[in-house]
């Protein structure tokens, strides 16, 4: 492979909570791709905690068993529509990395933006789509980005975007990541959740999660 992976990951629960209802997933595959999966569990706590872990395990074991990711992805929500509990619905956000050509394929069901970071410039990628198990047709179309060396994928969970104090919170969070110069993964997720939570005067009112994924050239 000409590239690799470093991960960080930084995440508050909703004030109050006993446990988080975001998940997260990190996949290395022997085929040379590294899947990142961020889920949000509708609501909080023990059972939201529970669909969201469920949605992401789902489409490990469908990757290990050799399928592809769209049709892991469409066979997760088969699976969680017949599942169907309570009209509980787990947003998904997927990203594969292939690390060979840094080429990223993102896939996004009901999720909160993704935002790229380049060296000077932070694009962000917005979702249209209902979350897992909403319907039985699963438009599962991804959005392709090529990576460069030093590049940095941004993937949060919507309690880091709702609570900000401002008109255009996509806009507001897309500085707060320009404006954080660390190229340490786990550095650069803690001081974006730390700057959110300045936002909202230190309140958690929903778990947040922050994923920070750089990749580099060996």
């Amino acid at each position: 492979t000409a590239y690799r992976s470093v991960q960080g990951i930084a995440r508050v629960k909703k004030d109050e909570a006993k446990i988080s209802g975001d998940n997260f997933s990190f996949l290395e595959l022997e085929r040379g791709e590294m899947l990142l999966g961020l889920s949000d569990g509708m609501g909080s706590g023990s059972s939201a905690c529970k669909e969201s872990e469920m949605v992401l395990d789902l489409v490990e074991r469908f990757l290990e068993a050799g399928f592809s990711l769209e049709t892991a992805i469409r066979m997760m929500n088969s699976a969680m529509v017949m599942k169907g509990e309570n009209d509980i619905y787990s947003t998904v956000d997927l990203c594969m990395v292939n690390l060979y050509s840094g080429m990223a394929r993102l896939y996004k069901v009901g999720a909160a933006a993704t935002f790229i970071r380049r060296e000077d410039e932070v694009e962000c990628i917005a979702s249209e789509n209902l979350p897992v198990g909403a319907r039985a047709q699963l438009d599962a179309k991804p959005r392709e980005i090529q990576l460069s060396d030093g590049d940095f994928i941004v993937m949060v969970t919507d309690g880091v975007l709702e609570y900000l104090h401002v008109k255009d919170r996509q806009g507001k969070l897309m500085d707060i990541i320009a404006g954080v110069k660390s190229d340490n993964a786990g550095v650069m997720a803690q001081e974006i959740l730390d700057r959110v939570l300045l936002d909202t005067g230190g309140y958690a009112m929903d778990d947040m999660t922050v994923v920070a994924i750089g990749i580099w050239e060996k």
